[in-house]
């Protein structure tokens, strides 16, 4: 095979789930980037920025607007770190915490609908495929 057909579809699928993703979190007054950052805090603790940039996967000049509107939201506070005063750790506040206990499973659930359709082991061989062609 020659031709560009597996991007395509590749992309095609890329769109649908992030076009998914975008509707789902916008029920809850966020945007993927906004859940992205509280999806990582939830599940890893509190990060520095750059942690977070890096687990993201956007630009570091974006961060900040973001972690502006989630903090304007009451959803994470920044603290400087208690080992370096030039970095700063970012945490969910309680009010972060319960959003995420509360919106994190349904969201979990709306995914899984689209990833169902495959079958487990479908599922593994496509997370090793995509692992194998993303792995620069």
């Amino acid at each position: 095979m020659k031709d560009l057909k597996t991007i395509t579809i590749l992309f095609r699928a890329t769109n649908a789930m992030e076009a998914m993703i975008k509707e789902d979190v916008s029920t809850y007054q966020l945007n993927p980037t906004e859940f992205g950052v509280l999806e990582a805090l939830y599940h890893l603790g509190p990060l520095n920025v750059q942690e977070i940039v890096n687990k993201v996967l956007i630009a570091n000049s974006s961060m900040s607007y973001v972690l502006d509107e989630l903090e304007k939201k009451q959803c994470i506070q920044r603290n400087k770190d208690i080992h370096d005063a030039r970095v700063r750790k970012v945490s969910l506040t309680n009010q972060g915490v319960t959003l995420m206990d509360d919106v994190y499973p349904s969201h979990v659930q709306t995914l899984r609908k689209r990833l169902n359709r495959l079958s487990n082991e479908e599922e593994l061989l496509l997370q090793h495929l995509l692992k194998k062609i993303g792995i620069a």
